[in-house]
């Protein structure tokens, strides 16, 4: 029997608050649009773990979405097609422009920032770098920018189809917006964040759940 967690579903078991309150204990799948550290759905999966259930998403699979470099290893070693990435600690001039800019501090929303001049590069820098405490992932813009909202590896998007599928495969996080490039006609992963409420497949989310009823 899995215990359904959902923030916007008659037929779960709890909301996310109910169960927060709750000791329960088995198999639990945490619906949430936004799964960041410290977020309602992070707590959720970190309480089920702490009462000793079997959970999806896993904090830690959580954790390794939401920082760009460890969601780039990962992806790659399951055969997603990605960009590649350099770590930077400070700017430096001529990174390499245009460019996609992520932070990797765990207190900056994880966003992606366009870069295209030498200016907004190190405004950008500063900012994510927290005045060069933490690293920033940096990846050549090279194609045109995509995004694409996943449920349970679904999407509406057709040339992220087969990336949502492999994502959701290795990650298992329910809902979420994968950032992606397009070049020469291929996709490739860049990055992926919270999908904003609204943007959710609510009516797909509730038959994927219906289907866990049996």
């Amino acid at each position: 029997m899995t215990i359904i967690v959902s923030e916007d579903d008659d037929e779960a078991d709890y909301s996310p608050f109910a169960f927060l309150q709750s000791s329960v204990k088995g198999d639990v799948l945490n619906v949430s649009h936004d799964y960041r550290y410290q977020k309602m759905g992070y707590y959720v999966s970190m309480h089920a773990e702490m009462c000793g259930s079997r959970v999806t998403p896993r904090c830690s699979d959580i954790l390794d979405t939401h920082r760009n470099p460890l969601l780039m290893i990962r992806a790659a070693r399951a055969g997603i097609p990605c960009l590649p990435y350099t770590l930077v600690s400070k700017y430096e001039r001529n990174m390499g422009l245009p460019a996609l800019c992520f932070a990797v501090n765990p207190y900056t929303c994880n966003s992606v920032t366009q870069v295209k001049s030498e200016s907004k590069m190190l405004r950008t820098m500063k900012s994510l770098s927290m005045n060069n405490r933490y690293p920033v992932s940096v990846q050549p813009l090279v194609g045109d920018v995509l995004e694409a909202v996943q449920a349970f590896g679904e999407t509406d998007v057709p040339e992220a189809k087969s990336i949502a599928r492999k994502f959701y495969a290795e990650f298992r996080i329910p809902i979420g917006k994968l950032i992606l490039q397009v070049v020469g006609g291929e996709a490739r992963l860049s990055h992926f964040e919270p999908a904003l409420k609204h943007e959710v497949d609510w009516g797909l989310v509730h038959d994927q759940v219906r289907s866990l009823r049996g």
